[in-house]
This record gives structure tokens, sequence and C-alpha cells, in this order.
């Protein structure tokens, strides 16, 4: 009996160590975020909240924008987040002009969650709406540090090991462009601990809710998917079929209304490698400057965090299965894009920002640190970002 009190006495204060831990984490994520949103709002953009969006002045304006009080990009077509801006002041297309202000609108109307939300927190309210899209995404980046605490809670991980989440340069890029990827990110991160902790009704409605904040999350549902296949988990394959439903039903919606646009696959894929190959020619034959420079060095990040997810999973292959899943089917992905995607540091980095979170996932009881090693090095990428990103 003695001993037993010990015991319980013993996992009381690793507990109470462990809760104080992830406040710490919470904390100090929360603070390095609303500092970093700050510095975007006041200094980058001039206290005006649409500068998170990245507004061309090519493509047709938002009906609900003022043009003499938004943040434009003169001579620029824009960014993603002009779109999901554009949705979310009017998220049922009541006005014939938000339509005329998408570039691609069938294809833009497939990401509504983001935006949906955005709409419903805001009330509707014009004003407040791209206030509450840049906090979503603030709050975000705090949440996926929180679950990835939760996470590993059974695991002898290292204490900060979420704040790594921080290092991770698309994070940054994603919370000042304005798009969905950070709020589809929180979703992959759910269902992967859901999964692992055997919560499968909420594994299904968490990847449900990520594939209609991004259809590229799919690739994520056939990691579950298969995963659970070799594991035997059919319980939760039954539940994977069911989170489909609500991602299909809002895409056959959208087929009878008739948008104008196309989806761009042909646009962002091509044959395998050439990619690559077309983007490393470009980096070895382009001018020896900071910008070049900055650009392999993101790229070269990305393809080691491809290898050591696959280096983790060849060492310890069962706690990693799901995220070594995953690794394979967005390397396929990788291996088929364009130089469309591969071109630029922001469209790559933010496209396949998921693969840092499955090696944020990945398990590393190895020697040789290589987690540790690969986010010191995309942290040192995002700093770059947040002092020259202009």
């Amino acid at each position: 009996m003695f001993y037993f009190k010990i015991l319980l006495f013993k996992m009381f204060i690793t507990d109470q160590d462990k809760n104080f831990n992830n406040l710490i984490n919470i904390l100090i994520s929360t603070l390095i975020v609303f500092s970093v949103t700050l510095y975007f709002y006041f200094f980058k953009f001039d206290g005006n909240i649409t500068g998170f969006f990245r507004i061309g002045s090519i493509l047709p304006l938002s009906p609900f924008l003022n043009a003499e009080t938004t943040f434009i990009y003169q001579g620029e077509i824009g960014y993603d987040g002009q779109q999901f801006l554009s949705l979310a002041l009017d998220p049922f297309l009541q006005n014939s002009e938000t339509i005329n202000s998408l570039d691609h609108p069938i294809y833009r109307y497939r990401r509504i969650f983001y935006p949906f939300v955005s709409y419903l927190l805001a009330l509707g309210n014009k004003t407040l709406i791209p206030y509450i899209m840049v906090a979503i995404n603030a709050f975000s980046i705090i949440i996926i540090v929180a679950i990835t605490d939760l996470y590993f809670k059974s695991d002898n991980v290292s204490k900060f090991q979420s704040l790594f989440t921080l290092c991770i340069p698309g994070v940054w890029m994603v919370l000042s462009l304005g798009t969905a990827d950070l709020f589809s990110s929180v979703f992959l991160i759910a269902s992967f601990y859901c999964y692992r902790y055997e919560k499968y009704k909420l594994t299904a409605l968490f990847i449900s809710l990520g594939c209609l904040t991004r259809e590229t999350l799919l690739i994520v549902w056939f990691a579950l998917f298969l995963t659970s296949l070799i594991q035997k988990r059919f319980k939760q394959i039954q539940y994977l079929l069911y989170g489909l439903i609500p991602p299909i039903l809002w895409t056959v919606y959208i087929s009878f209304l008739d948008l104008p646009g196309k989806v761009r696959v042909k646009d962002n894929f091509g044959f395998p490698f050439l990619g690559i190959i077309n983007k490393l020619i470009s980096i070895v034959t382009g001018e020896l400057n900071g910008s070049n420079l900055f650009e392999a060095y993101m790229f070269f990040i990305l393809l080691f965090s491809f290898v050591a997810i696959f280096i983790l999973y060849i060492k310890h292959r069962q706690p990693n299965l799901l995220m070594q899943t995953g690794n394979t089917f967005y390397s396929v992905m990788f291996a088929f894009s364009s130089m469309t995607i591969l071109g630029y540091y922001l469209d790559y980095s933010r496209v396949f920002m998921d693969v840092y979170f499955l090696l944020l996932l990945s398990v590393n009881l190895t020697k040789i640190p290589y987690k540790t090693i690969l986010f010191s090095v995309s942290g040192i990428g995002s700093l770059a970002f947040l002092i020259l990103h202009s």
C-alpha cells in the first residue's frame, strides 16, 4: 500500500509537471505569435488589416472592399489570401461581382470552410471579417502547439518539442498571406492525435473538416485510411468513410452552381520529377545573390524533411507508420509538381507545409537529433523571412 501511494504521488507530480510545461509552451507561442502578428500589422502593412491578404491590382476587387482603403500591391495579380477574403465577405455568393473577383470560382469555392467560419465568427460584419481571418490563423498556430503537446503526452521527448512549430517557415508565410493552410493544418494535427489515441469519430470529423478547408488534405485522409487498413482498425475505416460524405456533398452541390473556372491540376502538376529537375537547374544557373540563395535554402530544407521522415520511419516503424504513409503521398505529389508550385518559395513552402508537421509528429529515439537539426535550420529560414519579407 505504501509503495502504491508513492507511485500515485509520482504520477501526480509528473502530470503536474507536464501540464505546467504545456502551459509554458502555450504562453511562449502566444507571446511570439502575438508579437509577429503586430509586427506585420503595424510595420509591414502600416496598420491596414487587408495587407495580410496580398491583394493585387490586376484582378477585380471584391465589391465589399474599398479600393481607397485597401492595401493593394500595384502591378501584381495577388495571392490566394485575396480569394479567401473575397469569399469570406460573401460566402453565399449573393453579389454577382464576387464571382468576378475570383480567378477560378469553382476551384476557390471548394475551399469554403475557412471563409465560412470567418463569416460566422464575425456575424457577417464586413469590417470585422478580415480581423477574424487573421485571428483564426494566429490562434491556429497556438492550437497546433497545444495539440502537439497532447500528442506527445505519453512519450519521453523534450518538453519543448511542440515549439518546433514556430520554426516552420510556412507558418509565418501563411500568417502574412491570409491563406487557409494553417487552419487546415490544425485539423491534420487534431486527426493524427485522435487517431493515435483511438478517438475514431473525432479522427473522421477533423479530417472531414480539413478536406472542406483545403481539398489537398484528401492526401491525409488516404494516409489515415491506409494506415487503418494496415493496423486493422476497421472501425476507424468505417468512420473515415462517413467522413468523406460532407466533402463529397459539397463538391456535388458546387457542380450544380455552374460556376465558371476550372480545377487547375494541369497547371500545378506535370511529368514526374520534371519540376524538381527544372527547379534545381534554376538554382544552379541562377545569379549568386540573396534571393537565389534563399530559394535554394528553402527548397533543400523541404527536401531534407522528406528524407528525415523516411529515415525515422526506417528506424522506428511502428510509431511512425502514419507519418511515413502521409509522407509517401506528399512525396508523390511533390514529384509531380510543376514549376508553378516549385518556382517560388512562398508557393512550395506553403503547399508542402504539412510535411514539416509530419516530421514534427514523428518519433525520434535515435542518437542523431534529426528533428532538432532540421527545425533549427528551418528556424533560421523563418527569421530571414520575417526580417526580409516585404
